[in-house]
């Protein structure tokens, strides 16, 4: 990433947005900070002041001489290392004594270095339990995998050849009986064929062995993790202080995703106004904002292939109602027990409890319809899941989200979603909470 948050392009870009025909437009370019929020209450944006005309369009921020966001140091050769011993024990607790992960996967991400997408010529990296990793790929796309991936073995297929055959022969004699741990979203058909080649080997399912593999994040991995939250918790704070009139749910977000994308990242925002926030997952409709009204972000970004996930709730336009703020406090309250409860051994289902618990006294368990979270790092949404009957225990380095809502159809809804690690002692708390 080479540019740090530049707020006052984000105001201005929002500013060109709310200027919408039939829309009033007011607020200061500049715009100003939320209020600070009282323990367990929302914040409330400043009153807006008018203006006179509808902002020019802002010019692209200049490159910052020193970067709010330094590069990050890249993962060496030994940490691959690390992934791959890691990964052929689980096989062995598996039973297996090869390992097949095709591309077009986290796990091949993971394992290899890069992503690359998943195409109909094979491509897959294949660890053998006591050997070297390497890949099979198609002839033309050796030198591509190279400057991709961190694995140095390349094992070419012309067109005419068949790659499973190719994987076969480059087994050798480990291909005797094989037992081969195939990575979970392996297409059927690709999995078939692999053993339909090596006579005698036996197919093992891998799910259990990859969702342990990603589950506990490094020091590498942690410093992605905090630096995506970073981003985005800059980002977020940079839309909210520039919300006015007129500006449409659909606008706001796409000046969110152009906001990342100036910070060196990708990102994204759910942007809900008003009634549309009682619904956790609603699509933005193209509503334009209106002083009075409840307006929810949920999103993140990826940095070196880790993401972030964040969601506020304020209320825009004037003091909040007194509902709001009620509603508002008991989330954050659900929040805080959640946190709470996080320390090595404890069940995830009862991270989930200690949430739900809270908002069931305040009398509204049933409009409290998720579970309290889901396991952060390559992917947006991975293992542990914090849900009602995972009995799963939490360990040092499992990195999740804790999100309670409260969601009363057809007026509004308020979720706080924030990032934490389950460190030796308990939790870890990656994001600013709000």
């Amino acid at each position: 990433m080479s540019n740090a948050i530049d707020r006052r392009q984000l105001l201005g870009g929002l500013a060109v947005l709310a200027a919408v025909p039939g829309c009033a437009t007011s607020g200061s370019a500049s715009g100003s900070a939320p209020a600070p929020a009282a323990p367990g209450g929302p914040v409330a944006p400043a009153a807006p002041t008018a203006v006179a005309a509808p902002a020019a369009p802002a010019a692209p921020a200049a490159p910052a001489a020193t970067s709010k966001y330094p590069p990050l140091p890249p993962l060496d050769d030994a940490v691959f290392a690390r992934r791959h011993d890691r990964l052929r024990g689980l096989a062995r607790d598996a039973g297996a004594s090869v390992v097949f992960v095709t591309s077009g996967t986290t796990s091949f991400a993971y394992l290899a270095g890069g992503r690359v997408e998943r195409s109909e010529r094979l491509i897959a990296l294949v660890l053998p339990e006591g050997g070297a990793p390497f890949l099979v790929a198609p002839a033309f796309e050796v030198e591509r995998m190279r400057r991709q991936t961190r694995i140095h073995d390349i094992r070419p297929w012309e067109e005419h050849e068949s790659p499973y055959a190719v994987a076969r022969d480059a087994l050798g004699a480990a291909r005797a009986g094989a037992k081969i741990l195939i990575e979970p979203h392996t297409e059927y058909q690709t999995a078939l064929a692999l053993g339909r080649m090596i006579p005698g080997a036996t197919l093992v399912d891998g799910t259990a062995a990859f969702e342990r593999l990603r589950l506990h994040k490094d020091d590498d991995e942690l410093a992605r993790i905090r630096r995506a939250i970073a981003v985005t918790q800059d980002v977020f704070d940079a839309a909210f202080a520039g919300l006015r009139p007129g500006v449409r749910d659909r606008e706001l977000s796409a000046a969110i995703a152009a906001e990342f994308r100036r910070a060196g990242v990708e990102g994204y925002a759910l942007v809900q106004f008003g009634a549309l926030s009682a619904l956790p997952h609603g699509h933005p409709t193209g509503d334009a904002l209106r002083e009075g009204t409840v307006v929810l972000i949920d999103g993140g970004c990826q940095v070196d292939g880790y993401w972030s996930d964040i969601t506020r709730t304020q209320f825009f336009g004037g003091g909040p109602p007194a509902e709001f703020t009620r509603v508002h406090g008991i989330v954050r309250d659900a929040q805080t027990a959640a946190i709470e409860r996080v320390r090595p051994g404890v069940a995830a289902e009862d991270i989930d409890r200690a949430a739900r618990d809270v908002i069931e006294r305040a009398g509204f368990g049933a409009r409290f319809t998720h579970r309290v979270g889901h396991g952060l790092g390559m992917d947006g949404h991975e293992p542990a899941y914090l849900v009602r009957g995972n009995t799963q225990r939490l360990e040092p380095g499992f990195v999740f989200t804790v999100e309670p809502g409260i969601y009363l159809p057809d007026r509004f809804g308020v979720r706080i979603e924030d990032d934490v690690a389950c460190g030796p002692d308990g939790a870890i708390v990656l994001s600013r909470r709000d």
